[in-house]
């Protein structure tokens, strides 16, 4: 049973954003054709143009204050019935590159790549506890200074044994809800770093979903040692959430 995932990036200066939102590759399909129909003349739902109401997607689509609020419960709605995980993964690149060798980077990548692999080891333990075979489709958003390391990315990860990428390959929001949907983990953290809006957070983080579950995992220096070490970050791994 293939699993797809989507990746997108955020945050700003020396703080690093990666989200993935993950689904079983038959249910992302139908969420696929859901999500599109949903957004009737909407282009794709840009979370950063969300409270925008002079420019941008949803003041051209002419989507009042009302209407914006309804259609993020829907996508919403449509992320905890098809999807089964989201994750942000958060990193200082100064505190990254101050608790790693270059030998190190030069094996694993930048910051971007370890927060890559870090979503992915996460995906991984929780795709294994729900007894599917770790068969990955990724997809990763375009138009960011990262997303053309991609490649070489997957090719440098250590990933557990049985861990097979079926498929792997660059595509715009416009086209793929699941870039959108990852859009608004990265976009709606950014927001809580800042202490900005939370409204597209609180619509995705509900307690009482069973389905779906978001992560937050924040790759402090004791999680970055411990990887440096060989070590899987058991402690990481228990307390995303």
């Amino acid at each position: 049973m293939a699993v797809d995932l989507g990746f997108d990036e955020g945050g700003s200066g020396d703080t690093l954003l990666v989200s993935v939102q993950v689904g079983v590759t038959e249910q992302a399909r139908k969420f696929k054709k859901q999500w599109t129909r949903r957004l009737g003349d909407l282009v794709y739902f840009h979370s950063k143009d969300f409270n925008n109401y002079t420019s941008g997607v949803f003041t051209k689509a002419g989507l009042t204050r009302p209407q914006r609020q309804v259609l993020l419960k829907d996508l919403a709605q449509l992320i905890r019935s098809r999807l089964f995980l989201g994750i942000i993964g958060k990193v200082s690149k100064s505190e990254y590159d101050e608790n790693t060798t270059q030998d190190f980077r030069s094996l694993h990548g930048t910051a971007y790549g370890f927060l890559i692999l870090m979503c992915m080891l996460v995906t991984y333990h929780r795709v294994a506890d729900l007894e599917m075979s770790p068969e990955f489709n990724i997809l990763v958003e375009d138009g960011h200074r990262n997303s053309q390391q991609v490649a070489q990315i997957l090719k440098k990860l250590q990933l557990p044994s049985g861990v097979k990428i079926l498929t792997s390959g660059l595509g715009s929001k416009k086209d793929h809800p699941i870039l959108q949907a990852s859009d608004m983990l990265a976009y709606s953290q950014w927001q809580g770093v800042i202490n900005g809006d939370q409204t597209i957070w609180t619509a995705l983080h509900r307690p009482e979903t069973v389905q779906y579950r978001p992560w937050v995992i924040d790759c402090d220096s004791e999680v970055i040692q411990s990887f440096v070490r060989g070590n899987q970050p058991k402690r990481f791994l228990k307390d995303a959430k």
